[in-house]
């Protein structure tokens, strides 16, 4: 018999995969099995080594990830779309097999990979928080990070029609890849970018490095009147406001979660096919299930520090 595994993190710095019976569909509900995932370093690792900032004490055992891809084995009553067969993402995270709610399993077209099928959850928290900034033509915006989410609003950025898109990051290779993805220039942080744009400073500012640091050197090079999206979602440091904020009289908003993710993922397809290559790169390290307890031992190490992990699975067995 079939079973469904769960990673879970039984306390901090302790994963472990549960057995349990394969999920059965009620009405509405589609059973997946899951073919890839993904790793959200920033997200995740700091709830594996349980230094994450929360609102409340975490608890113990928790459910791990929230990026799947996968087929649709089984479907409950009144389920018409998506089919069995189909190849669809989700939010279940890592495990073999999950029950999920119809409208919340979003089919993939045939010719997205999953690498880029995985990278719709988070491109649609991003799209999110920089379409808060409503950009003008013309206006120049600074990236800090280039970590997932800062290379997806470099990406998303440049997709929505800005031009003039720079990117603080202090590791050379994330650098090339924001080139890549179509930064017009990348600089460490105690460098300046070469195009800087004018004395005034940038116009919009994208912080996505969870460093209170790097959020200070955003607020510092922002224009009188700039507006900036705090992306990073805290679990780190604390990102406090500088007095530049106060003197520049800054507009800082928050964003999370992300809007449609079924609308965004049409979008989102439609715009990255001539980039997908390039965003693909974004996953510079690839795993197995099995292997996911010690990837992120590594990761707590520091032995390994990918941007992203891609989990391939074994192939779907049917029943």
């Amino acid at each position: 018999m079939l079973h469904a595994r769960s990673l879970l993190l039984t306390e901090p710095r302790r994963l472990e995969w549960v057995d349990a019976e394969p999920p059965e569909p009620g009405p509405g509900q589609v059973v997946i099995e899951t073919t890839a995932g993904a790793v959200s370093v920033g997200t995740e690792l700091p709830e594996y080594l349980g230094t994450a900032r929360h609102s409340a004490p975490p608890r113990y055992p928790r459910m791990t990830g929230y990026e799947s891809v996968g087929i649709v084995v089984a479907v409950g009553a009144g389920v018409t779309r998506p089919r069995v067969g189909e190849r669809v993402f989700g939010f279940y995270g890592h495990r073999t097999r999950a029950l999920v709610a119809a409208e919340k399993a979003i089919p993939i077209p045939s010719q997205v990979s999953d690498r880029l099928a995985l990278l719709a959850i988070l491109s649609c928290d991003v799209a999110k928080g920089v379409r808060k900034l409503q950009s003008w033509i013309g206006e120049s915006a600074l990236v800090t990070g280039a970590g997932t989410i800062g290379l997806l609003a470099v990406w998303t950025l440049r997709a929505l029609g800005s031009r003039q898109v720079d990117v603080v990051e202090p590791i050379q290779a994330r650098r090339e890849l924001a080139l890549r993805l179509g930064a017009r220039d990348a600089a460490a942080p105690d460098a300046r970018v070469a195009s800087a744009t004018s004395m005034d400073g940038y116009d919009l500012g994208v912080e996505c490095s969870s460093r209170a640091d790097a959020f200070a050197l955003l607020q510092g090079r922002m224009r009188h009147g700039g507006r900036i999206c705090v992306l990073a979602d805290g679990t780190i440091e604390p990102l406090a406001l500088a007095p530049a904020f106060h003197e520049r009289e800054l507009l800082v908003v928050g964003s999370s979660d992300g809007w449609d993710y079924p609308a965004h993922a049409a979008w989102f397809f439609q715009a990255a096919r001539d980039t997908a290559p390039d965003l693909e790169r974004i996953f510079d390290y690839e795993t197995t299930p099995d292997d996911l307890p010690a990837t992120f031992a590594r990761m707590a190490s520091g032995d390994l520090s990918p941007i992203k992990v891609f989990v391939r699975y074994p192939a779907p067995i049917a029943g």
